[in-house]
């Protein structure tokens, strides 16, 4: 009786099993997408939040659009943390450069923007950004890249603050797939402004195009000749932003970066926040982030030549759609559509529950940095102990006396409207330059520079992705001045295009601006003037 009564128990919880595998389809799926072999990752130290969102470290990239000072914050940042490259950075001639505190919007405190692995643009030094007080807010002086293969390379040069973008139509579509085309930008010629047209370029595989742009500074503007960056991927390693509980770490806290990030997060949920001067990626969607400044990069680019995104385009040329389909998912994502990238390690490294409807964000989002690299199918080399104490010191000395030379700089004085430029000395130790290897062979130089005086030596009169959606940037007001024509030259490497307009600096000197609680709204476009026949004729 009782083998009887044990032989039918046995039945039925296998019939029971095999109902529930029937009807598996309707219940949630389990995934455990995202997670490291157990042993293989160390636990980021007590008091450390390791993100998998957030800003990208400003020497990795940074925006280039129209140069504008940056918003003020509330809070004092705390004192730098005391940072440890890596054991393992990626081969070939690669620095490390420290991180920075970045405002954090969410928690409205400050986190902490890992150092990276760079391989530097050739000819080029990072001047890293600081944080300043004024006006009892505190604000963000972005970082550049600064030319160092010529002449008084030490030498910065702070221009009055150049007019808003003139409205110019939209270039015609490109004859050649290869093709990409960059705006044209202001430039400064004697005692004004002179406006220099965009025109097509042919693209690099591998290497993308950083058109001229001005970075912001409390002492002036600072022109950055347009040069060539590599792609993504070649650029080093970028680390995961963390949050730091000071009081939990101590005042002896070394923080070591581990966990580096995707290159295809990076494409995959990219976004701008022109009012902070950076690109950030993760999950940034929903309205929220759009009322304080956000902006998915897909759709930034629509209006402002955006070089990630030209390149990336440029590289899906023969896959039709891709463009409207980083659109789409962007949309998506922001109504709830679709799934979202985990905002931490922990959220990466959860069992997540999603039903039958649902797919699980299936990319990882940060991983260690053998990892992300051997992904590239590229190599990491291991460090001792002593190597890295040697970059650690070489870092910590330049970062230092790059932010103290700006500071004090940039404290000192201020481009007034209608001033001329003005010089000044940021003697920068060397021990930041790598030595010249296999990484900078290939790498295609500069467009020849312009003939007008006054110039700064390198200019993009080449260059963006001739798209139809390309309108240009929006312009407040129209820039004062009139068209004059350009003047000819049997060799201009600009050749004829659209006349260059003339203006005198003017403007306001620029002040602390508070994060927006919505998106600022467009402005119509300005009524246009007629041209002075005067003044073309030389009356």
């Amino acid at each position: 009786m009782i083998r009887r009564f044990g032989a039918l128990l046995m039945l039925g919880v296998v019939g029971f099993v095999c109902q529930d595998l029937l009807f598996s389809q309707d219940l949630p799926v389990i995934s455990t997408t995202g997670a490291e072999p157990a042993g293989e990752t160390p636990e980021p130290p007590k008091g450390v939040e390791v993100q998998a969102r957030g800003p990208i470290h400003e020497a990795f990239a940074t925006p280039t659009a129209e140069a504008k000072p940056t918003y003020g914050v509330p809070k004092k940042p705390p004192e730098p943390i005391e940072e440890m490259p890596p054991d393992e950075k990626p081969e070939g001639d690669v620095v490390w450069i420290g991180g920075y505190w970045a405002w954090d919007d969410d928690r409205a405190d400050y986190l902490w923007v890992s150092g990276c692995w760079r391989v530097t643009p050739p000819g080029k030094d990072w001047v890293p950004g600081y944080w300043r007080e004024v006006s009892g807010q505190h604000q963000w002086v972005p970082g550049f890249w600064r030319t160092a293969d010529e002449e008084q390379a030490a030498d910065v040069t702070y221009y009055p603050e150049p007019p808003p973008p003139p409205q110019v139509a939209p270039p015609p579509p490109a004859t050649d797939p290869d093709m990409f085309y960059v705006p044209g930008y202001w430039m400064w010629v004697g005692d004004h402004y002179v406006w220099r047209a965009g025109y097509y370029t042919r693209a690099r595989p591998g290497y993308v195009y950083v058109a001229s742009h001005y970075r912001w500074a409390p002492s002036g503007f600072v022109f950055v000749a347009g040069y060539w960056d590599y792609d993504i991927p070649r650029r080093g390693v970028l680390y995961a932003p963390v949050v730091v509980d000071t009081v939990v770490v101590g005042p002896r806290f070394v923080y070591t970066p581990y966990y580096a990030v995707s290159d295809t997060i990076l494409v995959d949920a990219y976004f701008v926040r022109p009012g902070f001067c950076h690109y950030y990626y993760g999950d940034y969607y929903g309205p929220r982030y759009v009322s304080i400044g956000f902006e998915c990069g897909y759709h930034y680019s629509r209006r402002h030549y955006d070089a990630i995104v030209v390149y990336n385009r440029w590289e899906h040329r023969h896959t039709p759609g891709w463009y409207d389909a980083r659109i789409s998912v962007t949309v998506a994502r922001s109504s709830g559509r679709a799934p979202l990238p985990p905002r931490t390690l922990v959220q990466q490294n959860n069992i997540t529950v999603i039903n039958k409807t649902t797919n699980v964000y299936n990319t990882k989002v940060i991983a260690p940095t053998k990892t992300v690299v051997a992904k590239r199918g590229a190599k990491t080399v291991a460090l001792d102990s002593r190597a890295r104490m040697q970059v650690k010191q070489s870092a910590n000395t330049f970062q230092k006396a790059a932010v103290t030379q700006r500071a004090k700089v940039e404290a000192a004085h201020r481009i007034a409207p209608g001033a001329q430029p003005r010089k000044a000395a940021l003697n920068l130790p060397d021990n930041q330059k790598p030595a010249k290897g296999a990484a900078h062979q290939g790498l295609p130089k500069n467009p020849h520079p312009g003939a007008a005086p006054n110039l700064p030596k390198k200019h993009d009169f080449k260059g963006v992705p001739a798209k139809k959606d390309f309108k240009g940037p929006p312009i407040p007001h129209k820039a004062p001045g009139v068209n004059v024509p350009p003047k000819a030259k049997a060799k201009d490497p600009d050749g004829p295009g659209p006349r260059p307009g003339i203006v005198r600096p003017g403007g306001n000197p620029p002040n602390v601006k508070r994060p927006p609680d919505r998106p600022p709204p467009n402005r119509p476009p300005p009524s246009k003037r007629p041209a002075d026949d005067n003044k073309k004729k030389g009356r």
